[in-house]
């Protein structure tokens, strides 16, 4: 793990709540949308919609929040998003009708555009090795903390009705509120620069040859982890016929493969580059397409087949996106918030078309994830080579 000062201690603190609270609005309400159609007299697919316009907003949002907070500073720019997540989550709760709830969440998820800068903050105040093993560890409990979203959503649907994740929302957010407002000293050096300034640095920042190879292998190595987490109600719910809670354990043990992937990832940065981590992280993520792949053919166990070799996809993605995201934010250290809106979009916009790929190309779900992961993986290991070509390196010498 990183090592810390005190006021790096603060700022784990913070990044871990930003990761926490952006597991909240998607993840943890999922067991909530029977009990949401039946409050709003609408169907389960208005509320699933509403999943899928809060992640437009989340994503037109912030590529406008990168920039400005490079131009106005971290700090204001998370205190303003936080409140409007606050009180669009707290709108949500008292909404009276359909209309108003997704008006409320189209307000929430502009708010949580501000989780972007959790990547700006990690690159202002976390250099070299020590950068490594920050993004190791967001990586880490990101996924721990999407793992046990269904858990923790079935719970608080049980104790408290579909108001539960977005109390738990406000609760986190007043939190962070505080400890932004009491806590956080500003990290960045802000520019002052108009915003035409930041419409040319987009521009520079995706026409980077290298910056845009480094985000697209690890939005590639997301992708494989959102498509499992998406598919798998379909795997073990419907395929296997599990309840909720068997469902939630399962998930559990998926977090441990975080959990041993992020200690085994913090050891090997201490002994061998970035490049190195990404080529380890590329071979487990192919070597686990191709075994799930195999078992699936020999029909083994459908459980085994699909976790087992995720473990080891899992193992490879805490490898690969910690590193990749320290190789493409280095390009951009002076408008890092801008180069994380950047990174960001290019992350989701790739996960969603994989994840929709997997879940609609045939019925064999499981077949189609296997190679989703292996097609992921093989593109992902000619663009590292690429990378590594004296053309290549010609190119990134003259875009710098």
């Amino acid at each position: 793990m990183p090592d810390t000062t005190p006021k790096n201690h603060r700022l784990l603190l913070l990044i871990s709540l930003l990761i926490l609270l952006s597991a909240v609005p998607l993840d943890v309400m999922l067991p909530s949308f029977p009990a949401l159609a039946t409050h709003f007299h609408t169907g389960i697919d208005n509320i699933a919609l509403s999943i899928s316009i809060f992640s437009i907003g989340f994503s037109i949002a912030q590529l406008f929040v990168g920039p400005l907070s490079d131009r106005f500073g971290r700090k204001k720019l998370l205190m303003i998003g936080i409140l409007l997540a606050l009180v669009g989550a707290t709108g949500c709760i008292f909404s009276y009708n359909y209309g108003v709830f997704i008006a409320f969440r189209v307000l929430q998820s502009i708010g949580c555009a501000s989780f972007v800068l959790a990547q700006a903050i990690v690159q202002d105040a976390f250099k070299g090795t020590e950068g490594v093993r920050t993004r190791i560890l967001t990586t880490t409990l990101s996924g721990i903390f999407i793992s046990c979203s269904p858990l923790l959503g079935s719970i608080l649907q049980s104790a408290l009705g579909w108001e539960g994740s977005f109390l738990l929302f406000s609760i986190i957010s007043l939190i962070i509120l505080f400890q932004v407002h009491y806590r956080f000293e500003e990290t960045s050096n802000i520019h002052h620069g108009s915003m035409l300034f930041y419409g040319r640095a987009y521009l520079r920042i995706l026409g980077n040859r290298p910056f845009l190879i480094y985000s697209v292998i690890g939005a590639l190595a997301f992708s494989c982890h959102l498509a499992f987490i998406i598919v798998s109600p379909t795997i073990f719910i419907a395929g296997l016929k599990m309840n909720n809670y068997h469902y939630s354990l399962v998930l559990l043990g998926y977090g441990t493969a975080y959990i041993a992937g992020g200690y085994l990832a913090s050891y090997a940065a201490k002994i061998i580059d970035t490049r190195q981590q990404i080529k380890l992280g590329l071979l487990l993520m192919m070597l686990s397409g191709f075994l799930m792949l195999a078992m699936s053919h020999y029909e083994a166990e459908a459980a085994l087949t699909v976790l087992l070799p995720m473990l080891a996809c899992t193992a490879g993605t805490v490898f690969v996106r910690p590193a990749t995201a320290t190789e493409a934010m280095n390009l951009f250290d002076e408008i890092a918030g801008t180069a994380a809106a950047a990174g960001s979009t290019i992350r989701f916009c790739a996960a969603g078309t994989i994840s929709a790929l997997v879940s609609v190309m045939g019925n064999n779900t499981i077949l189609n994830l296997s190679w989703a992961i292996i097609m992921s993986s093989i593109t992902s290991i000619l663009l590292f080579a690429y990378l590594q070509t004296p053309i290549a390196k010609g190119s990134a010498e003259s875009e710098a």
